[in-house]
């Protein structure tokens, strides 16, 4: 934000940025700063923040607040970006995972790494008191750049799945009691999530981990949230919505299959019905903040590695009295994470469900001063403590849904993370 853009709001916070080597962005997390949050985008581009310089707490509907008064003096440079985490539901009681890094929100970093195109910048934002000494810190922090270990390298030691008990039975009862409630008529579909734990020899470092995901899934979005000594990341195919000046992107995600069945997507009538109720849900969420919206269109095969999805994009022209987290609410929970209707699967997997979600599933944002931004939906992830990792996954269930098949889905779905740890390469 320029001088310029200042003359109604008394300045507050300064901000400035150099250009620097690019490296890794995962290699970040090795940092310290609380919380930590990256956002790396399939191409490169890539946003690491450490530390806040003003929050926001989630539920706001307005991002201004986290622009107001400050003076970015390096306008040749990217603007300054706000990071962070929101959880799945705002009124959830978070369980022993959970616990620190809930309830999530979003910070205007006070140190953030931007990678675009190729090069990278070091950006600080501090107080106006401390403005003084930006160009100082900056040439130091250069400095501690350029001699930071290769985290995201370090190999990962051997993993082995914890035991799950009767958990995997238990989730088909509840797909049972789901399609049950289906066939009477009281809800179309609702998404059941269950969890998936695994144990390291020694614990991984999550640059590391993070590095494994982006070398796997480049063609996702890689995310991680810090807090304390838990760590929070994964690489999701799934876009909740971008917005480029007032051009809205948005998709329904619906349908999986391991790669090598990807053609059976195109071919069922089950999966064809659940992507439809999400394309559908969510034309409608957007249409009244839209000036215009693109036509219907026939679903496709996203090919990912190791799965595939039925996947259908929708864009328009949002208003322009719209903000960008507005819409973020207006499209979360959507039906390939909650079901339909709304509020009906959200009571049924709160009775379900035995864990909360967490951030599981929730909205990972990237947002700019000019009001576009990028939300990912949180998914394909694990919650790391020490040696131990905690996979949350979920499946769609529809009229005709099976347990065993659901069950199955999920741990497709878990695999396509704990591949990435096992990689080799």
């Amino acid at each position: 934000m320029n001088a310029a853009r200042l003359a109604d709001c008394a300045l507050r916070l300064c901000s400035a940025a150099i250009e620097v080597a690019p490296l890794p962005p995962e290699r970040l997390l090795a940092l310290g700063g609380e919380p930590a949050a990256a956002f790396i985008a399939p191409g490169g581009d890539a946003w690491v923040g450490l530390g806040a310089a003003r929050w926001l707490e989630p539920g706001s509907a307005d991002a201004s607040p986290l622009w107001e008064g400050l003076l970015d003096e390096s306008p040749q440079a990217p603007a300054p970006a706000a990071l962070g985490a929101l959880p799945y539901a705002a009124d959830e009681t978070p369980d022993a995972l959970w616990q620190g890094l809930m309830p999530g929100g979003l910070m205007l970093p006070e140190r953030l790494y931007v990678q675009q195109g190729g090069r990278a910048w070091w950006r600080l934002t501090l107080p106006l008191a401390e403005a003084g000494s930006l160009r100082a810190r900056l040439a130091q922090e250069r400095r501690t750049l350029a001699s930071l270990a290769a985290d995201e390298a370090r190999p990962l030691a051997a993993l082995h799945a914890l035991g799950a008990g009767g958990a995997p039975a238990l989730y088909a009862q509840a797909v049972a009691q789901a399609v049950a409630r289906i066939a009477g008529g009281e809800l179309i579909k609702v998404v059941l999530a269950r969890r998936g734990a695994c144990a390291f020899d020694s614990p991984p470092a999550p640059a590391a981990m993070l590095a494994r995901l982006s070398a796997r899934h480049p063609d996702c979005v890689r995310y991680a949230w810090r807090r304390g000594p838990k760590t929070w990341l994964g690489a999701t195919p799934e876009t909740l919505v971008r917005l480029d000046g007032r051009a809205l992107r948005t998709q329904a995600l619906a349908g999986t299959r391991p790669s090598a069945l990807a053609d059976e997507l195109l071919h069922s009538a089950k999966d064809r019905h659940e992507h439809a109720i999400v394309v559908q849900a969510l034309r409608g969420a957007i249409g009244p903040l839209t000036d215009a919206l693109s036509p219907p269109r026939e679903p496709e095969l996203l090919r990912l590695r190791g799965l595939a999805h039925l996947h259908t994009p929708i864009s328009a022209t949002l208003r322009a009295d719209v903000d960008f987290l507005r819409l973020v609410q207006a499209l979360h929970p959507t039906p390939a994470v909650c079901g339909l209707p709304a509020d009906r699967a959200a009571a049924l997997l709160r009775a379900l469900e035995p864990e909360p979600r967490g951030l599981y599933a929730g909205p990972f944002v990237r947002l700019s001063p000019e009001g576009g931004g990028h939300a990912v939906v949180s998914l394909r992830g694990a919650v790391v403590e020490g040696r131990i990792a905690v996979l949350p996954a979920g499946a769609g269930i529809v009229a005709g849904s099976d347990g065993a098949a659901e069950l199955a889905e999920t741990q497709v779905k878990q695999a396509s993370v704990l591949d990435a740890f096992r990689a080799a390469d």
